[in-house]
């Protein structure tokens, strides 16, 4: 199903906005509303910061009085989570957010429950799932990062083969693509930037014994701090966390899209669907677009306006299953 999806987003970048067919959304009634009241809470999977999360749940709770429950993980601890309690039988979560891989892994186990937003009604119809079971809402470009009081802008590297430099050694980091998935998917979509280089490039990294973290906000710390003054990362660090961060201005970028799901059995069903409509309108989008995120609202700016422009997003290809085990294994023998 979702290499479907993605073969037509990739299309769509290429060929540019095309009309495509009408989606019937869902309806949030009284009735809903009330129901989703009563369930008193919500329970959130996805990897957003705490501060937008407890922004959003607090806006959530003044309008509607439910309570917003939020776990936060990287996208390898999301799907392990997530299947584990499928396969105990105990479902958690009402709403989770992933991109690609996360969607896929969780939709090929049939967790994801059909919900057309009626707040999504105008967002790009390239980028939706014709089978309703998510709704993209953001793109995460990858990027170099720098410490911007260590370097200066024309000091950091500019390109990814620059990182092979003497100079960069030990002084970079990066998530782990042998244990990170997103991290993985970006590495084996590098070909779409560097062509048939690319894995001599990433085998490059690792002989510049980079910092690793098994996700990728164990690259904060290091990057603020001056341990390893660049790293491989979301260029939207430097709008969320605190601290010293700038992002390197390149050609292109790699992205994956980001999507929102409610879980087919959620304990919390019409909350779920009213959280979801809640996430995606304008009031929740808003609140993303201000701290950084590259989101779709069409009523909502977004920080990278002015240096990122949508011709400039490259997405990820979508690696098979069999490609993201084999991959990890080799690439947990390269960085050793």
């Amino acid at each position: 199903m979702f290499e479907r999806v993605f073969r037509s987003i990739v299309m769509m970048l290429a060929i540019g906005w095309m009309m495509a067919p009408r989606f019937l959304s869902a309806q949030i009634t009284p009735e809903l509303i009330e129901a989703a009241k009563k369930e008193g809470e919500v329970m959130f999977y996805g990897a957003i910061t705490i501060n937008s999360s407890k922004a959003i749940g607090d806006a959530l709770e003044k309008k509607y009085g439910i309570k917003l429950k939020h776990w936060r993980g990287d996208a390898t601890e999301l799907i392990n989570r997530s299947l584990a309690e499928a396969r105990a039988g105990k479902p958690a979560f009402d709403v989770t957010l992933g991109n690609e891989v996360v969607m896929t892994a969780l939709d090929e186990r049939k967790l994801l429950g059909v919900f057309d937003p009626p707040a999504a009604k105008s967002y790009p119809k390239q980028f939706r799932d014709p089978d309703l079971r998510m709704t993209p809402w953001r793109v995460l470009p990858y990027g170099i990062n720098y410490n911007n009081q260590l370097l200066k802008g024309d000091e950091a590297p500019k390109t990814f083969e620059e990182l092979l430099l003497p100079k960069w050694k030990q002084k970079f980091a990066l998530a782990n693509p042998g244990i990170h998935v997103t991290t993985l998917q970006f590495v084996l979509s590098l070909e779409k930037l560097l062509g048939p280089q690319w894995l001599k490039v990433v085998e490059g990294w690792a002989k510049q014994e980079p910092r690793l973290g098994k996700g990728l906000s164990d690259l904060i710390q290091p990057l603020t701090t001056g341990e390893a003054p660049v790293a491989i990362s979301y260029i939207k660090d430097k709008f969320q966390y605190p601290g010293p961060i700038d992002y390197v201005r390149m050609n292109k970028y790699l992205a994956s899209v980001s999507f929102v799901a409610i879980n087919r059995q959620a304990p919390h069903p019409n909350a779920a669907k009213l959280f979801t409509d809640f996430f995606l309108g304008a009031e929740s989008q808003r609140i993303f677009g201000d701290l950084g995120e590259y989101v779709f609202h069409p009523e909502v700016d977004h920080k990278f306006k002015k240096d990122v422009k949508d011709d400039q997003i490259v997405v990820m290809r979508l690696p098979s299953n069999e490609e993201l085990e084999s991959w990890s294994r080799k690439f947990r023998e390269i960085f050793r």
